[in-house]
């Protein structure tokens, strides 16, 4: 009888253990604690137009919109996995939380060469496989807003906007291409009966 209740206690210890371990385990360890002091707007030295494009090319890579309205000069994207780092289904069931991303981007054109640009960014935490909320995170929102704002950047540098048409041409294929994915995935579901 002795010997059950110390098996018994030596199981739940463990199981206690890995329940702390794990409940702690996140998939956004590895960003900075100092992001939190990233604006929630950037203005860049390019006209809407470029500058449009070049978010658009940003969020592109990663990012499905949900929202793209250019005469509203407005971007929301779906929620995805943040940096596609997804924790494993035990570390979520006990307790582990997966952060998930969407942005709202809002252009407003300053002056002909000038445009400002505003990204929200929602957090929503996935914990004990469906249980999901809307969080808020400092660090977490800094961190992305200033990995779209350097992206956004990088795309004005590097890209020659005399050929916008063709830019935006190939940004529009992919995500006409991620569409079409998209809906053949729905399609393709078959109801049980």
């Amino acid at each position: 009888m002795q010997k059950n209740s110390t098996t018994s206690a030596l199981v739940l210890a463990t199981l206690f253990s890995a329940f702390l371990v794990v409940g702690c385990t996140s998939n956004i360890k590895h960003i900075p604690k100092s992001e939190a002091q990233v604006p929630k707007s950037q203005a860049y030295n390019a006209s809407v137009d470029a500058v449009w494009n070049a978010a658009k090319k940003a969020l592109v890579e990663d990012e499905t919109f949900k929202i793209l309205d250019k005469s509203s000069g407005i971007m929301v994207t779906e929620l995805r996995t943040i940096d596609a780092k997804e924790l494993s289904l035990a570390a979520t069931y006990f307790l582990g939380k997966t952060y998930k991303n969407s942005y709202t981007v809002n252009f407003n054109p300053q002056a002909s060469n000038k445009t400002d640009v505003t990204v929200n960014v929602k957090l929503q935490a996935v914990q004990v496989v469906l249980l999901s909320r809307e969080e808020s995170n400092a660090d977490v929102e800094g961190y992305l807003r200033k990995k779209l704002f350097d992206k956004i950047a990088e795309n004005l540098k590097g890209q020659s906007f005399a050929n916008t048409d063709q830019a935006n041409t190939d940004v529009d294929n992919k995500i006409t291409s991620t569409s079409k994915r998209k809906s053949k995935s729905k399609s393709g579901r078959r109801t049980r009966r």
